[in-house]
């Protein structure tokens, strides 16, 4: 499916379909996306960052990041088999409707995880946290630089924090 020259795509409906990939960089606009119900192992919508709507659900997704899409008010990616769930896009009860059950989650990365864990406990499997970087490891020592990054939670010399803040909050 090639959806290259549709770059003022708004709304797409791709449910039930069997797809096993969907390329959506070309797509800015895109507003709505229902793709669930079909084989997808990775879905991409970082270049997505109109989108206010995403039902991904029952496809074969192991990680998800939603990071850019920062007006996302619904997002379904229950049914999958996803391990890591990025949603530090700043959204927070903005996010209206919610679902990240039946998954393989240990912890979702939130930029605030005490509202995340009050509020969207129930959307997720039992035992599921919430934390800003999840399985950091060792954090008795944080590595911090100017050029370091707050985004990637790799805390080691190579990926440090921009801010010991991030560091602090995460531990």
């Amino acid at each position: 499916l090639d959806l290259s020259n549709n770059t003022a795509l708004f709304l797409l409906t791709l449910g039930s379909n069997q797809l096993t990939d969907l390329d959506l960089s070309n797509n800015p606009a895109l507003d709505r996306l229902w793709c669930e119900n079909n084989q997808l192992t990775s879905l991409d919508v970082s270049t997505n960052t109109a989108l206010t709507i995403l039902y991904c659900s029952s496809n074969q997704l192991t990680s998800l990041d939603v990071s850019n899409n920062t007006v996302l008010g619904n997002l379904f990616c229950n049914n999958n088999q996803l391990t890591y769930l990025n949603m530090k896009n700043g959204v927070t009860d903005a996010l209206t409707t919610f679902d990240a059950t039946d998954n393989s989650l240990d912890c979702i990365e939130v930029l605030d995880p005490a509202w995340a864990t009050q509020n969207w406990t129930d959307y997720t499997d039992e035992g599921v946290s919430f934390a800003i970087c999840c399985d950091l490891g060792d954090v008795s020592h944080w590595y911090v630089t100017t050029t370091g990054s707050d985004t990637n939670c790799g805390n080691s010399e190579e990926t440090p924090f921009a801010t010991i803040q991030l560091g602090i909050g995460s531990s």
